[in-house]
């Protein structure tokens, strides 16, 4: 066997192993999107929103890193975009790119984004948080009452538009999913790694 079909194989057997690992992680991703679908509905009901914030800022945190996990095994699944290194599916049925694994690694990309972007305004709202708690004990012995109070209905007013903004962004989500899941429907329909 001479050293070029050894590399191929080996590079074969390395794309097969990315790609086995990003389609687990990617439901893993889906499945813990999904556990936040209880937290997010109890927030658009629930008035205790003390609660919310704790819950949501571990599962974004544990999600962000399912998902960083994910998105590195697709991106290694297309050779991080050098298509050089492997064919096309068009000419190799079998180990060959798919188009829909490139919009994937494209389709993580976005959602990573989203996620820091939700940890990072759960991250500034919860110094907030501590902020309007550390001036309502200053209202006891105020000594500029209008300023602190007009802060605290503005944080207050804050909170409410985070809120809908999260469920916002959760019905983003899901909608993407829809598309994402097809894809990904479509790349396990085509590709049979032994």
């Amino acid at each position: 066997m001479s050293i070029l079909q050894q590399k191929s194989d080996y590079t074969s057997r390395n794309r097969a192993f990315n790609c086995r690992m990003r389609n687990r992680y990617y439901e893993e991703v889906y499945y813990a999107f999904r556990a936040l679908e209880p937290i997010l509905a109890e927030l658009s009901t629930s008035n205790k929103k003390d609660m919310w914030y704790s819950q949501m800022a571990s599962q974004v945190q544990r999600y962000e890193t399912i998902l960083v996990t994910c998105l590195e095994y697709a991106q290694a699944s297309i050779f991080y975009g050098q298509t050089k290194k492997m064919n096309l599916f068009s000419a190799d049925k079998r180990w060959g790119i798919l188009q829909e694994e490139v919009f994937l690694v494209h389709f993580l990309e976005e959602l990573l984004s989203t996620v820091r972007y939700v940890a990072s305004h759960l991250e500034t709202d919860q110094i907030l948080k501590e902020l309007n708690l550390s001036m309502q004990l200053k209202v006891t012995h105020p000594q500029f009452p209008g300023f602190i109070s007009n802060l605290q209905k503005n944080l207050e007013a804050l909170n409410i538009t985070t809120v809908n903004e999260f469920l916002d962004i959760a019905n983003h989500l899901r909608e993407r999913f829809q598309i994402g899941n097809a894809v990904f429907g479509t790349l396990q329909e085509l590709q049979h790694f032994y």
